[in-house]
């Protein structure tokens, strides 16, 4: 789920419209439904403002529940390597890279998460 869809579902959960999200953060209440259509993304101000509205973190809102949070070694893992080099990112990223498209192949699903179109193996 995206962001839309994670404020859609998060203010729903809390039993709050639309206008009473948009009164409590002083924005139009037109403004919550364009976030919520994905017409339009919110400041970091009011990305800040909506998740405290709404009692999560930015990153449950941004990124949904759906993230590392069950598997915490992996997550420390990620999150590690942004201590790296550039050079080292980018040889980690093709390695993870090179390991999701082996595992889609067995699967039969194709190439991997960044394979470009038309690229066909």
């Amino acid at each position: 789920m995206g962001f839309p869809e994670n404020l859609a579902r998060l203010r729903r959960e809390r039993g709050l419209t639309q206008a009473a999200l948009a009164e409590s953060l002083d924005v139009l209440p037109n403004q919550i439904s364009i976030y919520e259509s994905g017409k339009s993304e919110p400041s970091l101000g009011v990305l800040r403002q909506l998740a405290l509205a709404l009692s999560v973190s930015t990153d449950a809102l941004v990124f949904g529940d759906d993230r590392l949070d069950e598997h915490p070694s992996l997550q420390l893992s990620f999150e590690a390597t942004l201590l790296l080099d550039e050079d080292a990112q980018t040889t980690v990223q093709a390695l993870l890279d090179a390991f999701l498209a082996a595992h889609r192949q067995r699967r039969g699903r194709g190439e991997g998460p960044r394979a470009k179109k038309g690229s066909a193996k």
